[in-house]
């Protein structure tokens, strides 16, 4: 009970930690993430968007940057002439141009040439007025007094709660001018949250700035490009559940952080700067696209750090952001692969124990390897469902648990076996004093009677085996050979129990009826769970040579004539000792033999059965070859001779226990 509290306590505590923000279970997060990210990483699906690129060829050609708002508002006419459905920049407008020809009209008192200079930054103003343009917000954590009030383009529609009370908020911001704001047609956020390793897994989709709900540059992007006016933002107690448009449906975590699905985007989808500023690139690769203006220049630091440890430009995250809403292909993570990630945490430590609790370890092993290859699968199918579901914290707390747990197993077995192993050393201790004190009822074969020989050998400490010999007179001997069903110490008390009382009744000279009868009933009485004897049972009147005999469900007895040279056997007559009571003597039917001329071999299965070298039984025929091989040898050679073929060595099947009778030995 104890145990099943403790592992109950360990997987409660797994399902909290996998639940728990921290840094470490966040790691393990996010190789996940960008395993995927690499093997998945393809070309972008769509052809929507097109990239401007301020890069070192621009700024060779152009300048250094910032240039001179002109410029900017030659390469926006450029765009407009090749038909660019919208223009959105990754760059600001924050301050007047400090490159302005009307500067050097005030600062050298030139009025009279103000006719010949132009003002450059009203000529990015009149530009954007007449241009499909979006200018780009950030949010910035510092408080501030807000200049200008945002007035964001898009018309924003809220369902459910107010979505403010879930979007990362900041206090200020850094954006254009305000009467460039003012002309432009979309606003969008380019704030991103950065992971703690600096790489820039998911972006939000809207932030909050002083109670300002900003879209993002890439939504507001997608939102024209559709000619489109209004985002709905669906909310309910948990959080954001979606964001839409008339033609997308954008799925976000419920603070609207949208997982990046990062593509592959070649040099086909980049248009140098230079090349529109002097219009010469393929007017066909601009025409009724989302034209993205940021820079990839390394002076100008906008570079971001991918999962697949790639660094690119700030303005591609945007471009892939919006190839990801435009071909429906974006992770989704939220509160639903939570909950199957619990669930399968869940799952995964309970197969856990079974397979560690009720399987041999060798085979718990395999289905663990199993179960972790299993939850992987599965994972890189859901993703490829754009589920993006968490297995590497559930691999490793497994592995934890399995580890845990099977050491508890090996633990416990080792005890256990520690345990048996005690048991077994007090168990063989009473079995050789048992086999000890059994070898006391087997008669003195230090002193052989002349007409009988029998030998034992115990395959175990205890033998289920049992002969006797007793000559009563010089004219009598009492006989048995006996085997008892099962094996171990209890066999070896039912034979002690019977070989007591023929010991006994056969020191009074009983009739042989008389005396298996009351062997049968004290067998009967004594025996545990139907446990019965096979037997022989008899004496010899050396007088008149006769063998009078029962056998009770024994191997058949061996008869071999010497005069014949041939062999001859008696069969059971009666069931087996002990299996019922015997109310009477006479109920018990003895047979006789004359010996004249004749040996006589009685032995249990262990013989017949019993392995040679080659692998082979012995049987009945290879003991009457053994007996006419050796046939002018004594009873003991001859008996010696057969346990030698079957004690060779090798871990006995069975007791081996033979007894010969010859009266002319």
């Amino acid at each position: 009970m104890k145990k099943k509290l403790t592992i109950l306590s360990i997987i409660i505590i797994f399902v909290i930690f996998n639940n728990f923000e921290n840094n470490f279970q966040k790691r393990i997060s996010y190789l996940n993430y960008d395993f995927f990210q690499k093997l998945f990483e393809i070309k972008p699906i769509t052809n929507d968007v097109i990239i401007v690129d301020i890069d070192e060829k621009s700024l060779k050609k152009l300048g250094q940057f910032p240039w001179r708002r002109d410029i900017h508002s030659k390469i926006i006419n450029n765009l407009n002439s090749a038909n660019a459905k919208v223009i959105a920049f990754d760059i600001f407008f924050s301050e007047p141009d400090k490159q302005n020809p009307q500067l050097f009209i005030e600062e050298f008192n030139l009025e009279n040439q103000s006719n010949i200079m132009f003002d450059s930054d009203q000529l990015l103003y009149d530009t954007i007025d007449k241009s499909n343009i979006i200018l780009p917000v950030v949010g910035t954590v510092v408080d501030e007094d807000l200049e200008q009030n945002l007035n964001i383009k898009a018309n924003l529609i809220k369902r459910g709660k107010s979505p403010s009370d879930y979007l990362y908020t900041f206090n200020g911001l850094i954006t254009s001018l305000p009467k460039f704001n003012e002309k432009a047609k979309g606003l969008g956020t380019i704030s991103i949250i950065e992971s703690e390793d600096g790489i820039l897994r998911s972006v939000p989709m809207m932030i909050n700035i002083n109670d300002t709900i900003v879209p993002a540059l890439s939504l507001e992007a997608i939102r024209l490009f559709n000619d489109q006016k209004s985002i709905l933002i669906e909310t309910n107690s948990s959080g954001i559940q979606a964001i839409k448009t008339r033609t997308n449906l954008i799925k976000t975590d419920e603070n609207t952080l949208f997982n990046v699905k990062y593509k592959k985007f070649d040099d086909n989808f980049y248009i140098s700067a230079s090349d529109v500023f002097y219009n010469q690139f393929d007017q066909s690769r601009i025409k009724d696209k989302i034209v993205l203006v940021g820079s990839s220049a390394q002076g100008i630091f906008d570079l971001i750090k991918t999962p697949s440890n790639k660094i690119i430009p700030g303005v591609e995250v945007h471009a892939t952001i919006i190839e990801n809403i435009l071909s429906n292909d974006f992770l989704i993570t939220n509160h639903i692969t939570k909950l199957i990630e619990n669930i399968i945490l869940i799952l995964s430590l309970i197969l856990v124990i079974i397979f560690t609790s009720y399987i041999r370890p060798a085979f718990s092993i395999l289905f663990f390897a199993a179960q972790i290859a299993t939850l992987f699968f599965a994972s890189l199918i859901m993703y490829n469902q754009n589920y993006f579901v968490d297995v590497y914290n559930t691999i490793l707390t497994s592995m934890i648990l399995f580890t845990i747990v099977l050491y508890w197993r090996f633990v416990e077995e080792n005890q256990a076996a520690l345990d048996n192993e005690k048991k077994q050393l007090v168990l063989k201790k009473e079995r050789e004093i048992a086999g000890e004190v059994q070898k006391k009822l087997f008669p003195d074969l230090k002193k052989p009677f002349r007409e009988i020989f029998a030998t034992n050998i115990p395959a175990r400490d205890v033998s289920g085996d049992y002969f006797d010999h007793i000559k009563t007179n010089d004219e009598q001997i009492y006989f048995t050979l006996a085997d008892v069903s099962g094996k171990g110490v209890k066999a070896g008390m039912l034979m002690a129990n019977a070989s007591s009382v023929f010991k006994a009744l056969s020191k009074l000279n009983f009739d042989l009826n008389k005396l298996v009868m009351n062997i049968n009933n004290q067998v009967k009485e004594s025996s545990y769970q139907g446990m019965f004897i096979t037997a022989v049972i008899g004496k010899i009147n050396l007088k008149t040579n006769e063998m009078e005999f029962v056998n009770f469900g024994h191997e058949s007895i061996m008869i071999y004539d010497k005069n014949q040279n041939t062999f001859d056997y008696h069969k059971a007559s009666s069931p087996p000792l002990g299996l019922m009571n015997i109310k009477n003597e006479t109920m018990i039917k003895t047979s006789k033999l004359n010996l004249e001329n004749k040996k006589i071999f009685i032995y249990t299965d262990g013989v017949t059965e019993g392995y040679l070298e080659n692998g082979q039984e012995l049987t009945s025929k290879g003991v009457e070859d053994i007996v006419l091989s050796n046939k002018d040898l004594s009873l003991k050679d001859t008996i010696e001779m057969v346990v030698k073929k079957l004690n060779h060595g090798i871990k006995l099947r069975d007791d081996i226990t033979m007894l010969g009778i010859d009266l002319k030995n």
